[in-house]
């Protein structure tokens, strides 16, 4: 018994083996070689694997202005990166147009008013779907799937709300592309020391946000009369046109008389 055994292990290792020699032959007499240009903008590349240039990886995105010589932006890379792609390919370099991104939506759990439990998977997407768990249809239902999403890290749940680390982010959207209720927004940056933005995304009149959310736009529009003020009002929620910001003194201005504190700052 031992014998057929032993025998059976012997074929056994022998046809792995062969398998082994077989894989490793037409490995090497299929391998494509890479073309070096392209390990040299990997090497100049973040490294991680964002997907705001439009391409599924940092790879995708070196294969493809190696080979099309076109110039292409990475977002998290700035500047400095995509001067030095640009260099090494001898290509003109773009503009990069950074970006930070905030959520539009200041509610803890306990100034968002709950009426109803949810039970189901955790994810933002199922709560969305059956509008449980939350009285405000516009608010952030905080279960996190951004925060998964976030190749950064600059994304965490603190007292049932989103809370973005600006230093940490990169501007690349993603946060933009999973959130079921759309509270992501893409803002431009150049280097400004605060950002300012509103923290609601409720479109309905003062007196029923009131009745869902401490934190919500009631469409006041004290913010609108502030001197130079580049707030304005659409579908009763207060926006910021950050095209027409002259100073942050108005910015400033507004966050303080806004009677609900919607108005945030974020320090850079």
């Amino acid at each position: 018994m031992n014998e057929v055994i032993i025998k059976g292990l012997v074929v056994m290792g022998g046809l792995g083996l062969v398998f082994s020699a077989t894989l490793a032959y037409f490995g090497q007499r299929l391998k494509v070689e890479s073309n070096p240009l392209v390990e040299k903008v990997l090497d100049i590349l973040p490294g991680i694997n964002c997907g705001a240039c439009g391409f599924s990886s940092c790879r995708s995105f070196a294969e493809a202005i190696v080979a099309e010589r076109k110039p292409l932006v990475c977002i998290p890379g700035g500047e400095d990166v995509n001067r030095k792609v640009s260099q090494l390919l001898g290509i003109q370099s773009q503009e990069v147009k950074r970006a930070k991104a905030v959520v539009r939506c200041g509610a803890t759990k306990n100034e968002k008013k709950t009426s109803s439990f949810y039970v189901g998977p955790t994810s933002c997407v199922f709560v969305d779907i059956t509008l449980g768990g939350l009285d405000c249809k516009y608010g952030c239902i905080g279960l996190g799937d951004c925060v998964d999403a976030c190749p950064a890290g600059a994304i965490s749940i603190k007292e049932g709300r989103v809370v973005i680390d600006i230093k940490k982010c990169i501007g690349c959207g993603r946060c933009t592309k999973v959130c079921p209720r759309g509270l992501f927004e893409l803002i431009p940056w150049q280097g400004e020391s605060k950002i300012y933005f509103v923290a609601c995304n409720n479109k309905e009149k003062g007196g029923y946000v009131k009745t869902v959310c401490k934190k919500g736009c009631i469409g006041c529009e004290i913010c609108v009369r502030v001197k130079h003020s580049p707030f304005y009002l659409q579908n009763n929620l207060s926006h910021i046109n950050y095209q027409q910001i002259s100073n942050q003194e108005a910015l400033e201005e507004a966050k303080n008389k806004c009677p609900t504190k919607c108005i945030q700052e974020l320090d850079v």
